[in-house]
């Protein structure tokens, strides 16, 4: 009797697991319709080939399309239904581009904005379409909105955004005025004072400032490490480049000589 009743319940137990995973099954086929019906609704299917599958409410989507900025909004539409999404959409650009005329583009999208200011600094890098923005932006908005603005730009295979995020204790902001406030008071800079684009940038996190730029010699190279150490920094890095030197040097990057 007891054996026939175990027998029972484990038959119970058995039909309700398979009924919910029916469910669950059914749902994530529902959660993929409505990506679909979003995707064709925004105009997917006359600029890619995109392929959506939903399993345990996660989108999975693959195929082709011509823009990075397509990548971006199948990403957001996606969202809407489901937990999370794993985005393994290809560009494919409809007119290829040089990554020199890729990188220009871009560096005139951030470094021509005009939110970009005194307390950014945004390194470009170009591969074969696949842009890489190293440094650091002044708060968690423009990380994402310099991301943002890239969408604009033909030819992008991907981003890979490896932006800092400036310190957010009123200790960090305070040093990070004074650094700044400091060297600019120095004759040495204090032409420079009033630029909205101004050579040297200060990031500091925790109490360590970071100095990136360019300058027109060594001796204004040295003066900001020195500059910067005479405050309460815990460490000073100073990543400022004499310009010439810079040149120099990007020029044998493009241009490496064949052995």
């Amino acid at each position: 009797m007891r054996s026939r009743k175990r027998a029972g319940r484990a038959a119970l137990i058995g039909l309700l697991t398979g009924l919910a995973a029916e469910a669950f099954a059914a749902s994530d086929a529902e959660l993929a319709r409505r990506i679909e019906r979003r995707l064709l609704k925004a105009g997917f299917a006359e600029r890619a080939d995109v392929k959506v599958d939903v399993e345990s409410g996660v989108a999975r989507l693959t195929g082709l399309v011509l823009r990075w900025a397509d990548v971006r909004e199948a990403d957001r539409l996606a969202r809407k239904d489901v937990k999370s999404v794993v985005n393994l959409l290809r560009v494919v650009p409809e007119t290829p581009r040089t990554d020199e005329d890729v990188r220009a583009d871009v560096e005139r999208a951030v470094l021509r904005w005009e939110r970009y200011g005194p307390f950014d600094a945004v390194g470009v890098e170009v591969r074969e379409g696949v842009v890489s923005l190293g440094g650091w932006v002044e708060n968690p908005w423009k990380r994402g909105q310099v991301e943002e603005r890239l969408t604009r730009v033909d030819g992008i295979r991907d981003v890979i955004n490896n932006l800092r995020v400036q310190g957010f204790s009123s200790g960090d902001e305070a040093l990070r005025r004074e650094v700044f406030d400091k060297i600019y008071a120095d004759p040495l800079f204090v032409r420079y004072a009033n630029l909205v684009d101004p050579p040297v940038r200060v990031f500091v996190d925790r109490g360590r400032v970071t100095l990136a730029g360019l300058v027109a010699s060594r001796v204004e190279q040295a003066s900001v490490g020195h500059i910067a150490r005479g405050t309460l920094a815990f460490s000073v890095t100073n990543l400022v480049e004499v310009e010439s030197e810079a040149k120099q040097r990007q020029e044998r990057k493009q241009n490496p000589v064949e052995s």
